[in-house]
């Protein structure tokens, strides 16, 4: 069954449910409502008369004018109570008078406390329901059809990429480079970087490495990735602002295919390189440091047996509101949940709140976050905490510096903290 089909008939199940206790509680509030009518037909037949000639029954009345009404009667029999007391009236009357009044205050106190208690049932129905439907909104925004185009690896290349019989000839540094002595162990790599699309030079050196059988990635390969860039069919960048990287360590070199390698692995392949990682995400998010991140994350989730979308669509909300999630996975049990992925920065504070709000709408109070560090995982923490109060949520947190130095969480599990607020 797809993902969207199985959370859909939770939340279908969830409705159902909802429309049960809302009908539970409609009924007992018909029964308080009938329970009053039954007292003023009893201690104000009265006041049922005039009601009944201004075309306005009592059974029309909602439950707390109706107690309002009881309240009014019974005071004044109490106060004609009194009176008959000081006119001499028995003892013995009086008595039944108020032991009267004692039971119907009783019943008249029971009736408020139910009245009181659909009242609080009915709102809580009420915001279940609001959380179910901003979940059905972000679901159908996000379907399992994209999904799919983004996770499928042959979706990366290009749609007109095809392969072609007709070729031109080859230039000549391609025919030069083909009579070279490295000319297999060169293309082997490149043509690895067109197909995965890996940007990040320490994992492209540990791929080729486990390629070629070598335990560790060494001189060699490093050798091999400086010969490619001599012969100008690859790229090497590096676009930080700083050294050091949050998650501990350095920043990486990056890696992309230069124009002369687009054209080698067109050569060679007969189809287009799929698109570099690192330029795939650098227009979704703020920095080249946040792109980094993503793909960091990316990386430790696959690992983890998630399936991982890095380019999800926008999510429209009921409200008007608009929530870009950073990354969409799909657990073992074909849920959809959304992530966010934070660095340890400066942000603005308004746009931090309206983001965490629109977070919570999209996911049902379902919240999945990754860090760069512990003190990012921190500040998160109690930015939702601030922002959504004490709204039913579950946030699952966690940070890659620590995870890279082998803490888990229960279970040894990815993540690190799991705090659930609200109705369990």
């Amino acid at each position: 069954m797809a993902a969207d089909d199985i959370t859909v008939e939770n939340l279908r199940q969830l409705l159902h449910i909802q429309t049960e206790l809302r009908e539970q509680a409609e009924t007992k509030g018909r029964k308080a409502q009938r329970v009053l009518v039954g007292l003023l037909e009893t201690f104000a037949p009265d006041e049922v008369d005039q009601r009944l000639k201004s075309a306005r029954p009592l059974d029309s009345l909602p439950v707390e004018e109706l107690e309002q009404l009881v309240r009014q009667h019974i005071g004044n029999q109490l106060h004609q109570a009194q009176v008959l007391l000081k006119d001499s009236q028995s003892a013995k009357t009086l008595q039944h008078n108020r032991d009267q009044l004692d039971k119907l205050r009783s019943q008249d106190e029971s009736l408020r406390e139910e009245n009181a208690r659909l009242v609080s049932q009915v709102t809580s129905l009420e915001i279940e329901r609001n959380n179910l439907l901003n979940q059905v909104t972000a679901l159908q925004s996000v379907s399992p059809v994209s999904l799919e185009q983004v996770m499928n690896k042959d979706d990366n290349k290009q749609a007109d990429s095809e392969k072609s019989d007709a070729r031109p000839p080859e230039p000549d540094w391609m025919m030069e480079w083909r009579q070279s002595e490295t000319f297999e162990r060169d293309a082997r790599i490149l043509t690895m970087i067109g197909e995965t699309g890996l940007a990040r030079r320490p994992l492209i050196e540990a791929q080729a490495a486990e390629m070629f059988g070598i335990k560790k990635a060494g001189g060699s390969i490093q050798a091999l990735l400086s010969r490619l860039g001599e012969l100008k069919l690859i790229d090497t960048f590096r676009p930080w602002e700083a050294d050091g990287a949050g998650t501990g360590g350095r920043f990486p070199d990056l890696v992309r295919l230069a124009e002369r390698g687009q054209m080698a692995y067109w050569l060679l392949t007969g189809e287009n390189p799929g698109m570099n990682e690192y330029d795939l995400l650098l227009e979704r998010h703020v920095s080249p440091e946040h792109t980094l991140l993503n793909l960091q994350a990316a990386d430790v989730l696959r690992e983890a047996g998630y399936q991982v979308n890095l380019t999800p669509p926008d999510v429209n909300l009921p409200d008007g509101g608009l929530f870009k999630p950073d990354l969409v996975l799909i657990d073992g049990q074909g849920t959809l949940l959304f992530v966010e992925v934070e660095r340890d920065t400066d942000k603005n504070v308004e746009q931090r709140q309206a983001k965490w709000r629109n977070f919570y709408q999209a996911s049902g109070g379902k919240m999945f976050v990754v860090c760069d560090n512990r003190s990012c995982m921190r500040n998160i923490r109690s930015e939702i905490n601030y922002c959504l109060g004490n709204r039913s949520l579950v946030v699952s947190l966690t940070n890659l510096a620590d995870l890279q130095t082998g803490k888990r969480g229960d279970g040894d599990r990815i993540w690190l903290e799991i705090k659930q607020k609200g109705n369990d």
